[in-house]
């Protein structure tokens, strides 16, 4: 039989709190005063007959749970919500956007055009503020959605959207069908088509109109690990600055703000604003990866996601090497020792470059 070993933590000073949380998270309201963190309780359960007892520890506290995209404390009644994912515009028309700063996760891939566009995932969009300009889906999106929990949000599709979207039977909200106007409205400070937005009420009654649950289906396998804390890496290559070479015509990077432990972004010779809050973009990880596009009709794209490939990690001011593979229909990262990547906890980058054409990762 295994043994339990139970530990429980009972932190009565705000100080303490801070210390042993440094990394994993925050409290469930960012404005709730200091003191709200006393007495907060912590358990630690390890399997003690296992060879790595650290692969096998749980940490609960008591009203929370740690996010499966962010690997920070949420509030508990997130713990089977499904995250949103949702299309949003990229080019230099549509800047600055708003309220993607919020988001837990932003994947950014090549669309036609040689330009890029962002699906940004959110697990908990209750009180998201004004966010867009939401863009047309394309298929490689949606079968990344579907990976992530099904609720994908859109304004327009192609046909290989459309198809795969039926295909996979993925939860969908489409900005021109009949959903359109309880979800997205049109800032009319701005021309078409960069002007489609939505916030977190409009959301919710868009998921209440279409009728979808908002719970995970049985048996949903998570992408993502994380470290229980801030983890500086080991034998990695320094990484001050990063660029991201998708193209002649569009190279973003990130640079690493050593004392806030974030990488900012930049794109289109400038710092990339969220104009909801005037601040610049700022991440914990970076994730790059190599992905086979191929051409699939006149000028749309495809992603291989079955065909797995190389990339990199980049946390805390240092790089290293990792894998991805798609397993059991879900995309997973590996370190060097060929286990699965664990991330610092905090909010992700994930840049999918191309295997066949996009140029080497630039790490300053």
């Amino acid at each position: 039989m295994i043994k339990k070993k139970l530990v429980k933590l009972a932190i009565t000073t705000i100080t303490a709190s801070m210390l042993l949380l440094t990394g994993c998270g925050k409290d469930k309201d960012k404005n709730a005063d200091a003191t709200t963190a006393t007495d907060a309780v912590i358990n630690i359960e390890s399997e003690d007959t296992m060879t790595d007892p650290s692969d096998m520890t749980v940490v609960t506290k008591e009203g929370y749970v740690l996010s499966e995209l962010t690997g920070e404390w949420i509030d508990e009644n997130l713990k089977n919500q499904r995250p949103l994912c949702i299309m949003i515009n990229n080019i230099i028309d549509a800047m600055p956007q708003s309220g993607i700063s919020q988001a837990d996760l932003t994947y950014e891939m090549i669309v036609e055009g040689s330009i890029t566009r962002y699906m940004c995932v959110f697990k908990d969009y209750s009180s998201l503020g004004k966010l867009g300009p939401v863009r047309s889906s394309r298929h490689y999106y949606v079968e990344k959605a579907h990976m992530l929990g099904d609720l994908y949000a859109h304004y327009g599709w192609t046909s290989f959207a459309e198809e795969k979207i039926n295909e996979l039977g993925v939860n969908n909200m489409n900005g021109i069908e009949g959903v359109g106007g309880v979800m997205y409205y049109r800032d009319e400070s701005r021309y078409a088509p960069h002007n489609v937005y939505t916030n977190g009420e409009m959301i919710n009654a868009g998921i209440d109109y279409m009728g979808y649950s908002r719970d995970y289906s049985d048996g949903f396998k998570k992408s993502f690990a994380f470290n229980l804390e801030d983890t500086d890496l080991s034998g990695g290559t320094s990484a001050n600055k990063v660029t991201v070479p998708f193209n002649s015509y569009y190279t973003p990077w990130f640079e690493y703000d050593a004392e806030a432990k974030l990488y900012k972004r930049f794109q289109y010779g400038d710092m990339q604003i969220d104009q909801e809050t005037g601040e610049q973009l700022a991440y914990k990880n970076v994730l790059a990866i190599y992905a086979p596009y191929s051409p699939i009709h006149d000028v749309l794209l495809q992603i291989d996601w079955t065909a797995g490939g190389k990339g990199y990690y980049i946390s805390n001011g240092q790089a290293v090497s990792i894998t991805w593979k798609n397993e059991e229909g879900v995309v997973k990262y590996y370190d060097a020792s060929g286990a699965q990547l664990k991330m610092n906890p905090g909010k992700t980058f994930i840049e999918v470059l191309d295997s066949n054409d996009s140029g080497d990762l630039i790490i300053e």
